[in-house]
């Protein structure tokens, strides 16, 4: 039994009676919430945009503020955080708050307000974090088995989506890459990744018996995943997530081992699925989904089954002790025939594979779905957004052009009319939204967090070590991930991501001091006004429906109440404002809605999108020279625009107004 960490047992046992009840309540309480939440990110963290917010934001804001009225009571316990963990948080904190004062200059205040809203929503999940790590007994084990759980969870419904496909997306049919709850692909493969640092802990290190067969379980699920998500970055994470993990084992050889018998089936079934073109290329027949899929399933669960019986049958444990450097030479031979035989595979199909790897790289194509894509290396456009990003960049270094801002700041210099909501790349995303000081806060926090898991690596022991070695699967893919996709925007993934993180800089630390009762009011002060922070945008966009649902029956009174108030919740938002201006219309009052649709462009006046919107009404409203000049605003801004095309409403304005026969405009 490894020795309890005198920094949790001593200030527990010099509690009174009442103290240590609480605190014995607290044990379940916090971890019961942290699953909570974990559950409730993965499977309805919602995707890249603003719809859990709310709900789950609040969830979270909430459980952080008890915790901290109970640290200011007493009954909680923070761990003092060391140089590198506080770093990590500082850095955090400012990164957040910077997004905040983004809303200040950016060309788009009510998206950097939903991006200061995300940032907060984080910050809670990394109190509840540090509050888990503080737990007397074996916070870290306790923190590797809920997140194993919830993971095998997720991994298991999005298997069986696949399946049954009525159990899957609504338009399963047309992109088959696998997705789950999480509605990513890619997303799905970076939660895939750390279930197979997990995977690999359980098997190697958890003595109970049910752990090695559901750890290998686990390992089978995780690889069927990422082959079936198809996802590139999933799979090189995932590779680098094992090497990371069997470098922190100390029994790495025997994981090794139980890796390749639990994944071994994973590959086989995945490798069926990949020679039926219902399963893994898009708009398949439904029947052929269906009966597809229901062999799969009959797959999957034979191959579940040869796993159990590999893990139990294999003496892996006795091979090792006394042939460990057969072993080892067959664990390696295996991956060098692998890599050969896929190397020769690529000269074989491509010829020199250092040319044909640039020509990929640099390439501006598509990749299209199916099980050549692993194969492939060309970036699906990311070169090209990365390098709008950086253009961006250049033209906002001090301060960006505001958080979330990208999929308008880039129309101006985009070379199509494809829209992309962030550059797929965190760093660029960083530098693009909010200049140089976000980004270096962005690079303080990842070195904070580095070095500080690092440095608790160092101080744990035995199985707390251990557990701690297999959490670090979820930063290390999410950071690989990052670089080329847009995870910071899932909650599905950031918000567990840093959870752990918090967890991990905080393990093994001795119990902060505890904070002051007058603390309390200020926390609940700041709680209400993160609580407001994340419920008024949702609000102002219940009213804006509210309103458009109201002009449609003909309650012009109503719809005029509901769009002032959704204007109220939400100042920085344009949907509000076009809300009034449809009920102005609709109510014959020309004059006000022209108003409304031009204080929507002096509210955001770099979004084309609101020029185009003035540009029509005058348009429709016979005012051709007025609609020439919003027009032509709104192809300054985004001339790359599908909206303007030979003979559309900018080019029939701007026909009227040289028309010499026509009375010039301003006259």
């Amino acid at each position: 039994m490894p020795r309890q960490p005198t920094f949790v047992v001593v200030p527990f046992l010099a509690m009174d009676a009442a103290q240590r009840g609480a605190r014995s309540g607290l044990a379940v309480a916090i971890p019961g919430a942290t699953g909570a939440l974990l559950i409730w990110a993965l499977f309805a963290g919602g995707g890249s945009g603003t719809d859990a917010t709310a709900t789950l934001g609040s969830a979270a804001v909430i459980v952080a503020t008890l915790l901290m009225i109970g640290w200011a009571r007493g009954v909680v316990v923070f761990p003092r955080l060391d140089r590198p963990g506080l770093v990590a948080v500082v850095a955090a904190a400012l990164l957040v708050a910077w997004t905040g004062l983004t809303v200040w200059w950016s060309i788009a205040g009510d998206r950097s307000f939903d991006a200061l809203a995300k940032g907060l929503v984080l910050l809670a999940f990394g109190a509840v974090g540090l509050a888990a790590a503080a737990l007397p007994g074996r916070p870290v084990r306790a923190l590797a088995l809920l997140l194993a759980a919830a993971l095998g969870a997720v991994l298991l419904w999005a298997l069986l989506g696949k399946a049954v496909p009525t159990l899957g997306p609504d338009d399963a049919g047309r992109v088959t890459r696998l997705r789950g709850a999480v509605g990513y692909w890619n997303a799905l493969a970076l939660l895939a990744d750390a279930a197979l640092g997990l995977g690999l802990w359980l098997v190697a290190t958890v003595r109970e018996r049910f752990g090695r067969p559901l750890g290998a379980l686990l390992l089978y699920a995780a690889t069927l995943v990422i082959l079936l998500t198809q996802s590139r970055s999933g799979l090189v994470a995932g590779l680098a997530v094992v090497a990371l993990v069997l470098g922190l084992t100390t029994n790495r050889v025997e994981a090794a081992l139980l890796a390749l018998l639990a994944s071994t089936p994973g590959l086989l079934v995945a490798g069926w699925a990949f020679t039926r073109p219902a399963l893994v290329e898009d708009g398949g027949a439904s029947a052929a989904r269906v009966s597809d899929g229901a062999v799969l399933g009959v797959l999957m669960v034979l191959g579940s089954i040869a796993v159990l019986v590999a893990v139990r049958m294999v003496p892996v444990a006795r091979l090792v002790s006394t042939r460990r450097q057969a072993v080892v030479r067959g664990l390696l031979g295996t991956a060098v025939l692998v890599f050969a035989v896929g190397l020769l595979g690529l000269v074989a199909a491509v010829g020199n594979p250092v040319t044909w790897v640039t020509s990929q790289v640099t390439s501006v194509g598509e990749v299209s779905n199916g099980p050549g894509r692993i194969g492939q290396f060309e970036t699906n456009s990311r070169t090209v957004w990365w390098g709008e990003a950086w253009q961006v960049f250049r033209a906002n270094p001090a301060g960006g052009t505001g958080a979330s801002t990208f999929e308008i700041a880039r129309k101006r210099v985009r070379s199509n009319a494809r829209n992309v909501s962030e550059p797929h790349s965190l760093p660029l995303q960083l530098l693009s939204d909010t200049g140089l000081p976000g980004f270096l806060l962005g690079l303080a926090f990842v070195v904070g967090v580095a070095l500080g898991i690092r440095a608790t690596l160092g101080r744990l022991e035995r199985d707390e070590r251990a557990a701690a070695a297999s959490l670090t699967a979820l930063p290390l893919a999410f950071g690989l991930h990052s670089l080329v996709d847009l995870d910071l925007d899932f909650l599905a993934v950031a918000a567990p991501t840093i959870l752990v993180c918090a967890a991990l800089l905080g393990a093994g630390r001795p119990a902060a001091a505890r904070a002051g009762g007058t603390m309390t009011l200020g926390v609940v002060v700041a709680a209400s006004a993160v609580l407001w922070v994340l419920v008024a945008p949702g609000l102002s966009s219940r009213a804006v429906d509210a309103a458009y649902r109201q002009s449609s029956d003909a309650d012009l009174g109503a719809a005029a109440s509901s769009s002032r108030r959704a204007q109220r919740l939400n100042p920085l938002a344009v949907a509000p404002l076009y809300a009034r201006a449809t009920v102005a219309g609709l109510a014959r009052n020309a004059g006000a809605a022209e108003t409304f649709l031009v204080q929507a462009t002096r509210l955001q006046p770099a979004n084309p999108a609101t020029w185009y919107e003035l540009g029509i009404f005058r348009y429709v409203a016979g005012d051709l020279c007025g609609a020439y000049f919003a027009f032509n605003a709104a192809y300054t801004l985004d001339p790359k625009s599908s909206l303007f095309y030979e003979g559309s409403e900018l080019d029939r304005a701007r026909a009227a107004v040289n028309d010499p026969l026509q009375p010039a405009c301003g006259r």
